[in-house]
């Protein structure tokens, strides 16, 4: 006998003859037991005891083995104890019979101690098995419960992380988020470097899931509280190239980042922008009008001495900049065509007077796409209206 703990055996039997043989040798052998001599005893000993196995007679007065049988798979705590029939009949019908109201053995009177002892210890290993997967199973909620609680934790502070939209006499924000799962890769934020130059950025971790979000949360603090040392922010190069050395990809197990980053002067109306293997965002001009703002460089994270660059323009006021990252896009339409960043741009074009509801619209129509082409992602996108 294989087991770590010692199993109980509750024998039924109304001969006290056969309980005694089969008790002695079941203790011989290593095993507890408990006895009951007619088939309503059983019942209330076994609803006491919880055994781990059963040996069933089936010819017994009042009750026979088969109704105790019965009685016991619809009791919750007993169903999964199997029952072994102790039987003198061999009809082919008295066996289907016992295995239809749950009997997982039959053995025959009268018994061999060696088939008796191997039948048992089978159908313990079976049960116990089986015992340890619940077990296991139960655990693995219990960690996955866990683990969802402290992933709500992270994502609600992930959230904080998040700039609250903002307005000023120069600025105005508007914003919509929608991550893949409770913690994403897309991030962005924006704030006043001093009290001329007003930054903003934007940026998607490869992959998604824990490791993604958790890289995004460490480079949301690294921007959101400047932690680049010898890096000018008023500048896209040096803040890509202090990022780059930062954030190198065979030093973050694989992952990498794209991000859009641009700086507004309110005097001279100055915007300096960046991608680093980002989309472009979209210009839209006061008259409707719109334009893609693209400035190729290479990921973040990719090559070591990258040397990134930077582009300018001149921002006319009641001019709206979208920043946005590739899972708004890209996706596939029900009449089978792709819907790409170029639909996207019309998409925002052609509700230019829709008193900043466009961008609520928009990811309303993507998670729609989604939900048809059954293709996950982060969406999100930044509005930055200049006055």
């Amino acid at each position: 006998m294989k087991f770590t703990k010692k199993p109980l055996i509750l024998i039924v039997d109304d001969v006290v003859g056969n309980i005694q043989i089969v008790g002695n040798l079941l203790i011989e052998s290593g095993y507890n037991i408990s006895v009951s001599i007619h088939g309503r005893q059983a019942l209330n000993t076994a609803k006491n005891i919880h055994p781990d196995l059963i040996l069933l007679d089936v010819m017994m007065p009042e009750i026979d083995g088969f109704d105790v049988c019965r009685e016991l798979k619809k009791d919750e705590k007993l169903k999964d104890v199997p029952v072994i029939f102790l039987t003198a009949k061999h009809e082919t019908k008295d066996i289907v019979t016992g295995f239809s109201v749950g009997g997982v053995d039959f053995i025959t009177k009268p018994f061999q101690k060696q088939e008796v002892l191997a039948r048992i210890e089978n159908q313990l290993e079976l049960k116990f098995s089986r015992d340890l997967l619940i077990y296991q199973s139960e655990e693995i909620k219990l960690m996955n419960d866990k683990l969802n609680e402290e992933l709500s934790i992270a994502a609600e502070y992930f959230r904080f992380l998040l700039p609250a939209p903002f307005s000023d006499k120069y600025v105005h924000t508007f914003w919509e988020y929608m991550p893949n799962a409770k913690l994403g890769g897309d991030a962005f934020g924006y704030n006043w470097i001093d009290d001329k130059n007003f930054v903003m950025y934007l940026f998607d971790v490869s992959g998604h899931g824990i490791a993604s979000g958790m890289y995004s949360i460490s480079l949301m603090n690294t921007l959101k509280y400047l932690n680049l040392a010898d890096t000018d922010f008023l500048n896209p190069e040096s803040v890509f190239s202090a990022l780059n050395k930062l954030f190198q990809i065979h030093e973050h197990y694989g992952l990498y980042f794209t991000m859009w980053y641009g700086v507004f002067n309110v005097d001279s109306r100055e915007l300096r922008y960046a991608a680093a293997g980002h989309p472009p965002s979209v210009i839209s001009f006061p008259n409707g009008s719109t334009e893609f703002l693209s400035s190729p460089n290479f990921i973040i994270g990719g090559l070591d001495k990258y040397e990134f660059k930077s582009k300018t323009c001149i921002i006319e006021p009641n001019t709206d900049i979208y920043i946005f990252s590739d899972g708004t896009f890209d996706l596939n339409q029900p009449d089978g065509k792709n819907w790409g960043i170029d639909d996207m741009r019309l998409f925002l074009e052609a509700r230019h007077s829709r008193a900043d509801k466009e961008l609520k619209e928009l990811q309303q129509f993507v998670k729609n796409l989604y939900e048809f082409s059954k293709q996950k992602d982060d969406f999100s996108i930044l509005k930055v209206r200049f006055l």
